[in-house]
């Protein structure tokens, strides 16, 4: 007998319950079970990941940045030198030397100077103004002039023999020339150039690096130093600075030791070198230095260097204030390359001598019309030069 359940479908006899047990329900985020597939089936399909959504941390980007304190920009700058000096320098590291040898010496200048006050950096202290200054928002002095206030403001007895004073204006000369023309070259006096040297230059940053290590050392060392691991040293730094110092010095005074016999028979017509400040430019119608090695191209260029850096004559001032020639021509071989009272390296003084030439003169007249020099017996009787002299009968 079939039994016929509320619902319409058939039951087996017996009253037996055919009634489904009922499933477990399925979780929220379970996927569906497709049509015509088990429970059990179901089951073993995986169920679908959900990603859950993580806060974002932030990334730290670190930049470089540029930290240098003036004093330790100073003694990078000096390093470099040292470097590019060390061995047998290129043209390349000549330049490079010339440029960071300036450019340490006016940072270790103007570091002294803010300890005396931060406006004597500005090029005119009148127009200081606090905000400019911590902006560097502003035109700052010049060393020459850096050096100046610190003798006569901060009242240091510094470069008292003017040695320092004539290097620097040198070392000032060459970085402008670099940076003007892109050359290793000497501007002489706006007529030309004139090619500098591997030795000069390395006699030039010892004298500076003599003066401006004790300078940094007893002005510019910090007082006080609270060091944490691998932070800048300053007294690593300068024994850096020191040895690479010493090797120039040392190689230096291997050349001298070279050259000394070589020059002792010559001292009768060596003269100071203006470009190396060294005693060894023998003046016998090449005019070469011996020790920076400088081959003289123009003699005239030559004769007005002498007089600048050796006699310590302003040119600029002299001419602007109408002062005769200081290099005149040479009454021998025309080339105006004659200075008077050069001093050579035996203590024997000439009053004429011709760079170009070599020609000594003790005493010359001079042209009544151009002032052109002329030698005793030379002039016409009229007590000018023969060109002046025929001229003036030309016009008869």
């Amino acid at each position: 007998m079939t039994d016929h359940t509320d619902d319409g479908t058939e039951g087996e006899a017996g009253g037996e319950d055919r009634t489904p047990a009922p499933q477990p329900e399925s979780p929220p985020n379970a996927p569906a079970v497709p049509e015509g597939t088990s429970a059990t089936t179901a089951s073993a399909v995986p169920p679908t990941t959900v990603p859950v959504p993580r806060k974002r941390e932030r990334v730290k980007v670190v930049r470089p940045t540029v930290t240098f304190g003036p004093v330790e920009n100073g003694l990078d700058y000096l390093l470099s030198v040292t470097e590019h000096l060390a061995g047998k320098p290129q043209p390349r590291d000549l330049k490079y030397a010339i440029l960071h040898l300036a450019a340490a010496t006016e940072v270790l200048f103007k570091a002294r100077l803010q300890q005396e006050h931060w406006s004597l950096v500005f090029e005119n202290p009148r127009d200081a103004t606090r905000s400019r200054f911590e902006a560097a928002d502003f035109i700052s002095c010049g060393s020459e002039e850096a050096l100046d206030r610190l003798e006569k403001i901060a009242g240091l007895d510094i470069a008292q023999t003017g040695s320092t004073k004539g290097d620097l204006a040198r070392l000032i000369k060459w970085r402008n020339a670099l940076q003007h023309y892109g050359l290793i070259a000497v501007q002489v006096d706006g007529k030309g150039t004139q090619a500098v040297y591997a030795h000069a230059v390395e006699k030039l940053a010892a004298n500076l690096l003599a003066f401006l290590i004790p300078f940094v050392r007893e002005h510019l060392r910090p007082k006080v130093i609270h060091r944490k691991p691998g932070e800048w040293n300053f007294d690593a730094e300068i024994a850096k600075v020191t040895a690479g110092l010493a090797n120039i010095e040392k190689y230096l005074e291997f050349r001298w030791a070279k050259l000394l016999p070589e020059l002792e028979p010559l001292k009768g017509s060596t003269v100071t070198c203006p470009l190396c400040k060294q005693p060894a430019l023998v003046v016998d119608g090449n005019s070469d230095c011996r020790f920076c090695e400088t081959q003289v191209r123009r003699s005239d260029h030559i004769a007005l260097e002498y007089v600048s850096e050796i006699q310590g004559l302003d040119l600029h001032t002299h001419y602007r204030d109408g002062g005769e020639d200081l290099v005149l021509e040479c009454p021998d071989c025309g080339v105006d390359a004659l200075v008077t009272d050069v001093e050579f390296v035996s203590g024997r003084t000439i009053a004429f001598l011709c760079f170009a030439c070599a020609s000594e003169f003790e005493e010359l007249d001079f042209c009544t019309s151009c002032s052109k020099p002329i030698e005793e017996g030379d002039e016409d009787g009229h007590g000018m030069c023969e060109d002046c002299f025929g001229a003036r009968l030309e016009r008869f």
